[in-house]
């Protein structure tokens, strides 16, 4: 098996190829590839990748895609992180990596790629209408989609993955609850995660199937552990993301002082949601300049979110499922706002002018 190029060797090869394209592009070769452009604020473009390096990650950082012209790149500075977790920080941003020689096979490739192509951007029937629609979360078998229409919380179902959604009527949403924060959908269908209006508390309504409608109340029994962090630390919670496997949590987490990260709580199956940690430094941010989470791929191996500092979406990519694993590799995914992708990661969807979008790779 071929090992991984070290991250000096992916550095010079991109510089090589950065410097090949944009050196035709001025000898009027008609080769104006993303790494010579500065990018679109129009309709997604396709994804192409170009490299740099990281010093907050320790690993290459790719960026690909044009978002808005005034973006000025991934800056994934950290934060006043002492008082930000309030939550365990367990020592999320190191270890568990294989690329330390130990004679272990480079982990096989990930579910999403890195040079992902998306591209065919068009706007989810029924879904989408005239009015302005957010994404909120979509299960990855693309059976049910959450999202806010207005002030207002639906969740639309279909019978297929390319069938037309069935748009019902909005969904209550308990007093002293909330969906401005982000929703949380569970691979089956029969979870909707949200967070209380003074964002101090996560609880789920539950439906007995994908037909029935969802409680009227939400149950904060599994996140009693997580529900404890905000008592002693003031923080506050949004952007709630489930893995597939219904075993990771991921938000984001913003202390009083004003500063924010991304943290994940665990679980072994019809448990308790552990106390929430740190995931990695270069999610860390401040009131204004939050990594807001909006999906985990079926893999596990891709974290996708908005960069609020950047105002763009963005991934980052880790070796193996576990939390210890960190996140080295990120992909710019430019005005993809909310993007979230299907189990296959072949179908990527998101927010376009108001619009829910799915682009194919």
């Amino acid at each position: 098996m071929t090992a991984r190029p070290s991250p000096r060797l992916r550095t010079v090869r991109a510089n090589f190829v950065r410097f090949a394209c944009c050196f035709a592009f001025v000898l009027g070769l008609g080769y104006a590839p993303a790494a010579c452009s500065s990018g679109s604020d129009h309709h997604p473009p396709s994804v192409v990748d170009h490299t740099g390096t990281s010093a907050a990650a320790g690993r290459t950082v790719t960026t690909a895609g044009g978002g808005p012209s005034g973006g000025s790149g991934a800056n994934d500075e950290a934060g006043d992180t002492s008082s930000n977790a309030g939550e365990s920080a367990a020592g999320q941003s190191v270890g568990g990596s294989n690329d330390g020689g130990t004679g272990r096979a480079p982990p096989g490739p990930a579910l999403c790629s890195e040079t992902a192509n998306w591209s065919g951007a068009a706007k989810v029937p029924v879904v989408s209408t005239t009015s302005p629609e957010q994404l909120l979360s979509i299960t990855p078998d693309e059976l049910d989609l959450a999202f806010s229409r207005g002030d207002a919380l639906y969740v639309a179902h279909r019978a297929t993955p390319t069938g037309a959604f069935t748009v019902g009527d909005a969904i209550p949403v308990p007093l002293g609850w909330s969906s401005a924060q982000g929703v949380a959908l569970s691979a089956d269908g029969k979870r909707l995660v949200l967070i209380s209006s003074d964002q101090r508390a996560l609880g789920e309504l539950t439906r007995a199937d994908r037909s029935s409608t969802f409680s009227s109340e939400p149950d904060q029994d599994a996140f009693t552990t997580v529900n404890q962090g905000p008592s002693f630390s003031g923080n506050i919670y949004s952007a709630p993301v489930l893995s597939a496997d219904d075993q990771q949590l991921f938000l984001s987490s913003l202390a009083p002082g004003g500063a924010s990260t991304v943290v994940a709580s665990t679980r072994s199956p019809g448990e308790v949601w552990t106390a929430p940690t740190r995931v990695i430094a270069a999610l860390d941010g401040s009131a204004n300049a939050r990594r807001l989470p909006t999906a985990i791929s079926a893999d596990g191996r891709t974290l996708f979110y908005f960069n609020e500092q950047t105002m763009k979406e963005e991934a980052r990519w880790r070796d193996e499922p576990q939390l210890n694993s960190p996140l080295y590799d990120m992909v710019d995914l430019g005005v993809r706002r909310g993007a979230q992708p299907n189990a296959a990661c072949d179908r990527l969807y998101s927010i376009a002018a108001g619009d829910v979008v799915v682009e194919q790779n």
